[in-house]
């Protein structure tokens, strides 16, 4: 028998949020929604020299305009820094890496981002310390997973297909402890992931490599229940020049598009229309629940659009 659904939404606070993660909160809370699961509010402050106050802010200013209604998390920023931030989190990442560290898996690079741009042919890591066998108890060294050829991880899709990643080629040797110390993204998501017992990821395409390198540390560590997380990779929603939207996305900041349209019921239909949905008659959030829930029971080709690519 399937496990209750427990998802997540993890905005990270370094600048104003945007269309782009509206859609992905919305599409996230209405999977939640027709599948009766557990939604909870991640924040992911861990890089605490880019989250920006007035960011922190707009996360909650912006998830209650919209209406989306999470199940657990921080009510507002007091509760975030005293109770839900990543820094209470720090003895569980050091743990992991520590595990990470004494089953082989890691070594330890001295390599700068400019170095790696000047090197690697296709974005991933060249592999240049892999073999140098550099000392990991040295504090200035970042640490990175040896990522063997041919290294193939696999996830469910919504509709439990499954699908196969090349973690190899999608990710290469990743960072899993920055030069500065703090664990990165990928080792403080999994991590973040396993203790709230989340099974069930809406993310944009553009993260599938990140999906890779979430599930190969899972199997690092040897936990037996991500694995089976059903993930859902998203279009993106772009600006009109098709790039991808930033932090710094401008006109289409959550926080301007307040002020222009002052009712959330452009972006509801914005989020119905990238579905593909019927949008001229939604109004509201239980509008967009009602269209969203009457497609899925029809089939209305959003699986299809959910599982698209590989």
């Amino acid at each position: 028998m399937p496990q209750p659904v427990t998802s997540r939404i993890a905005p990270t606070p370094s600048g104003f949020l945007h269309l782009g993660n509206a859609f992905n909160f919305l599409l996230t809370a209405l999977l939640v929604d027709i599948q009766d699961g557990h939604l909870h509010l991640r924040i992911d402050d861990l890089d605490r020299p880019r989250v920006v106050p007035v960011s922190v802010e707009d996360i909650f200013v912006q998830l209650e305009w919209l209406g989306i209604e999470y199940d657990s998390g921080p009510s507002g920023p007091d509760e975030l820094f005293k109770q839900y931030s990543q820094h209470t989190r720090m003895e569980l990442y050091a743990d992991a890496l520590q595990s990470l560290a004494k089953s082989g898996t890691l070594y330890a690079c001295e390599c700068s981002r400019s170095e790696i741009r000047q090197l690697s042919k296709n974005g991933n890591y060249p592999e240049t310390c892999r073999l140098k066998e550099l000392d990991l108890q040295n504090d200035k060294l970042s640490w990175r997973v040896h990522i063997p050829e041919q290294t193939y991880v696999s996830f469910k899709t919504l509709t439990y297909k499954n699908e196969k990643i090349n973690v190899s080629q999608a990710m290469g040797d990743f960072v899993v402890k920055r030069r500065d110390g703090i664990p990165a993204y990928q080792l403080a998501s999994v991590m973040d992931d396993l203790e709230l017992g989340v099974n069930f990821v809406v993310r944009g395409e553009d993260l599938r490599a990140s999906t890779a390198a979430q599930l190969f540390l899972a199997q690092c560590l040897n936990d037996q229940i991500f694995p089976a997380t059903r993930f859902v990779h998203h279009q993106l929603i772009t600006d009109n020049s098709g790039n991808k939207l930033s932090k710094s996305a401008g006109a289409l900041s959550l926080k301007l598009l307040r002020e222009k349209h002052q009712s959330p019921v452009w972006i509801y239909q914005e989020t119905a229309k990238s579905l593909k949905l019927p949008f001229q008659q939604i109004q509201t959030l239980d509008n967009l629940k009602e269209v969203f829930r009457s497609a899925m029971l029809q089939k209305h080709g959003l699986q299809a659009l959910f599982e698209q690519g590989g």
